[in-house]
């Protein structure tokens, strides 16, 4: 069979896309917005053009009192075109506000892409073992909850934190050239806010880490309950599947109410400081309007400057809630893109090209967590376009064997060689791409036949896949569908039978044109006749390439030209077909019980 397909490389072995640091929260923000530090005086200088009626309304408001109450020294031809130029601020602020919000969302929403696709990136690049030991449902609420969060308080920052921060210097600006021991009121608001956030900074944190802990557990439960519908529906367990969801939730809604009850005791006791604050200014602008320091408009002016500053302040205390779920979720973010249980591939010996022939030197392999080794002492060669099969009872360790030769993982001690080089110093992303794996559970993804058969390759002439689908005897049920190979399969493959959808992985296996293939179970999902024709097209594949294959079922390892049987990690007997059973040892006993 000659196959043509091009591999897509896109996306292979990419780096991250900024130096993560999530005990910098703030500084990982900037560098996840990508832009250099001049972008921001452009939109700032936007926020400030578009703010400015807000800050120039009080000026007009002193005006008019002073023109009404001293006529004589206020003239209301000034106050008439000074009101001109607040309508003229007014009428600029719906395009400038537009524009503002354009390049704030312009910029965060790339980031929240770019942070999606570096947790994708990272995510494809941690070890087998970092996906065993974490739950699905806890990574998709990173992807996803995670950096939803971090968009929501990157857009309270732009927005409201601007506003605060503009507001309060134009305040004290403009207070400092008319009068400056009123500094001295507006300067007492700022250790009020500090000690209030300070005061409730650890409480907040700490519940908003338990509530995200939390959630991050639920999302696992939903994931979890959903692969188990069949299995609890089955089995009536519907009821036990629900309590154990409701004592998730149970959790959820306490750990919530108390995180909720503590960011509102938090922004009250902001609101009624900076109130207090506000009635005492009064006091003061009143008394020194009656000692003839300052006029009824100034009066007019200072309450509104400093009700301003108190509503900016105000802000900070009520963003800051929201501020602490967006530094959790970065720091949430943190134990995927800063794990550094990643395989290492950069400056390893590139692999241009694989012949097959696979050597195991005295492998052991122990999971993590465990005493007992997997493998003991494995040794195994395989040449270039052997066929090795593995048997034994469950637990032998024959998946491990799988796991080393793919090297999702490596040897605890010993070493394998691929063409004579030791694994260990070779980029294993470009020896995937020599390799097929069809493993026991198949995997589909939302999408058509033909997708799911060709994916990850840029081409695939009509040809080549014809010919695939008919080796692998996918047409015996793709020629009955309404649409033939562009049929939807549905989630998982839903709307096929397990034969059809392994049918289809070794279909997608077979079109790589591979110089290794694994066989992890991959009849199992198959009812005897079709078994017996899809060994048959395995067998005609493999021809000229190495080959494993993992299986219980004997008869799918008749053809092997060397079977290998394993008990507790260790090879008990190693031969062909015939030689195992003249020997009348494990293998011979196992085929009488198979019957």
């Amino acid at each position: 069979m000659s196959l043509s397909v091009r591999h897509n490389t896109q996306a292979r072995g990419q780096p991250l896309e900024f130096h993560y640091r999530s005990r910098n929260p703030f500084g990982t923000l900037i560098a996840l917005a990508g832009r250099s530090g001049w972008f921001y005086l452009w939109p700032l200088t936007i926020f400030v053009l578009k703010q400015s009626p807000a800050w120039v309304i009080p000026i007009l408001s002193a005006k008019a009192i002073d023109t009404l109450s001293d006529p004589a020294r206020h003239s209301l031809h000034d106050l008439l075109m000074f009101g001109v130029f607040t309508l003229l601020l007014l009428a600029q602020n719906v395009p400038m506000h537009t524009y503002f919000i354009h390049l704030v969302s312009t910029t965060i929403r790339r980031m929240e892409q770019r942070l999606r696709m570096s947790l994708v990136i990272r995510l494809q690049q941690l070890s087998i073992g970092f996906h065993d030991k974490t739950e699905t449902g806890r990574l998709q609420a990173k992807v996803l909850r995670d950096v939803e969060q971090i968009q929501t308080m990157s857009m309270y920052l732009c927005e409201s934190g601007t506003m605060g921060v503009t507001t309060i210097v134009f305040a004290l600006c403009l207070t400092a050239a008319k009068d400056p021991p009123m500094l001295l009121v507006y300067l007492a608001l700022a250790p009020v806010a500090v000690f209030l956030i300070r005061f409730f900074k650890k409480s907040i944190r700490e519940r908003n880490r338990d509530f995200r802990s939390n959630m991050e557990s639920v999302s696992a439960e939903v994931a979890q309950m959903l692969d188990m519908i069949p299995v609890t529906r089955a089995h009536g367990l519907e009821g036990s599947a629900i309590s154990r969801f409701r004592r998730q939730t149970d959790t959820l809604l306490q750990r919530g109410v108390h995180l909720d009850r503590l960011n509102a005791t938090f922004v009250s006791s902001s609101w009624v400081t900076f109130q207090t604050t506000t009635i005492l200014g009064l006091c003061i602008t009143f008394w020194l309007c009656r000692a003839g320091r300052i006029s009824v408009g100034d009066v007019v002016l200072y309450q509104g400057l400093l009700m301003q500053i108190v509503a900016s302040i105000s802000v900070f205390t009520n963003v800051y809630p929201q501020v602490a779920k967006g530094v959790e979720s970065i720091r949430s973010i943190g134990e995927v893109l800063e794990c550094p249980d990643i395989e290492l591939n950069e400056g390893k010996q590139p692999v241009t090209r694989v012949e097959g022939a696979i050597e195991f030197e005295r492998v052991e392999y122990s999971y993590p967590g465990t005493s007992i080794p997997a493998l003991k002492g494995f040794s195994l060669r395989a040449a270039a376009g052997d066929c090795v099969a593995l048997v034994g009872p469950s637990g032998a360790g024959k998946s491990t064997v799988m796991g080393l030769a793919i090297g999702f993982r490596r040897p605890t001690s010993g070493r394998i060689l691929l063409d004579g080089a030791d694994m260990q110093t070779l980029d294993m992303r470009q020896y995937r791409r020599f390799i097929s794996v069809v493993p026991q559970q198949t995997y589909l993804f939302r999408g058509t036949i033909r997708e799911n058969i060709t994916f990850g390759l840029d081409a695939v002439d009509r040809r080549t896949l014809d010919e695939v689908v008919e080796m692998t005897h996918v047409s015996d049920f793709v020629r009955n569908l309404p649409e033939g190979l562009d049929t939807p399969v549905g989630e998982g493959g839903s709307t096929l039978s397990g034969g059809q959808r392994q049918r289809i992985a070794i279909a997608r296996a077979m079109i790589r044109d591979p110089r290794l293939i694994i066989f992890d179970e991959a009849t199992t999902a198959l009812d005897a006749e079709s078994e017996n024709l899809v060994q048959d097209a395995i067998y005609r594949m493999i021809q000229g390439r190495t080959t494993f294959i993992v299986a219980h079922r004997l008869s799918t390892v008749r053809k092997a030209g060397k079977i290998v049987f394993l008990r507790a990690g260790q090879v008990v007997e190693q031969g062909s077909y015939d030689e195992l059973m003249a020997l009348g040892g494990d293998f011979f006993r196992m085929n009488e019980l198979a019957g």
